[in-house]
């Protein structure tokens, strides 16, 4: 579905990424792990178009690098962004449906699809008149989550969802991605918090300074003494 091969992005004399070459199959969950600073963030922004970058970026075979942010989320790929950037004094059932703004759907159907984001997430239903921005941390990511899911994405790229979350609620957020990928949503999961991250994808690369230094599944990568070392205490 996605393959990106020797994507490099650079800010001025600062090359960020090198040579960064993953795929993404249709239905399989991927992890891109790494410690701040690696070029994750970097790596999804190029891909969602938000920044321009040197390489090939092809998602369902049609070449997207250079694509405006827009027509990236009109393809299908649609992204939580970092920190969440949900919209703070709408209440969180006008988020939702701010989420299905460029899709044609009837009355019944946003009703309908709101209640299946309020099934995954029952907190938000409990909050659904409440401004988004007097929610806790991990229900804005709830929020934000669902608001992605409203959208109907082919690809769905989460990125540092357990940032700033106690354990608690990232172990209930990732349980719920796990649900997602189950019903079959292709996922791209940019993480710091290895253990997580690779307890719900199936293959995973991690990335040191720009570049790729280890690729395998998700299993083996588990299993990889540089990668306990490192990333899993």
């Amino acid at each position: 579905m996605l393959q990106i091969h020797n994507l490099n992005v650079s800010y001025g004399s600062i090359h960020a990424v090198r040579n960064l070459s993953l795929e993404v199959q249709k239905g399989e969950a991927v992890a891109l792990i790494g410690a701040n600073g690696a070029g994750k963030t970097t790596t999804v922004n190029a891909l969602s178009g938000v920044i321009s970058s040197k390489g090939s970026i092809q998602y369902e075979g049609k070449e997207i690098n250079g694509m405006a942010p827009h027509k990236v989320v009109k393809e299908g790929i649609i992204m939580v962004p970092e920190g969440r950037r949900i919209f703070p004094k709408l209440s969180v059932v006008n988020n939702l449906i701010m989420g299905a703004y460029a899709r044609k759907v009837s009355k019944k159907e946003l009703h309908q699809e709101i209640e299946k984001i309020y099934e995954l997430f029952p907190r938000l239903e409990e909050r659904r008149q409440q401004m988004a921005g007097t929610l806790s941390g991990g229900e804005q990511q709830m929020l934000a989550i669902g608001r992605a899911l409203m959208a109907k994405p082919k690809l769905l790229i989460l990125d540092e969802p357990s940032m700033g979350l106690a354990p608690i609620v990232v172990k209930s957020i990732f349980s719920t991605v796990n649900k997602i990928k189950q019903e079959g949503l292709t996922i791209l999961l940019i993480e710091q918090n290895a253990s997580m991250a690779l307890s719900v994808a199936d293959r995973g690369y991690i990335l040191e300074n720009g570049e790729i230094h280890l690729q395998d599944t998700a299993k083996n990568l588990r299993e990889k003494d540089v990668v306990k070392k490192a990333y899993l205490g």
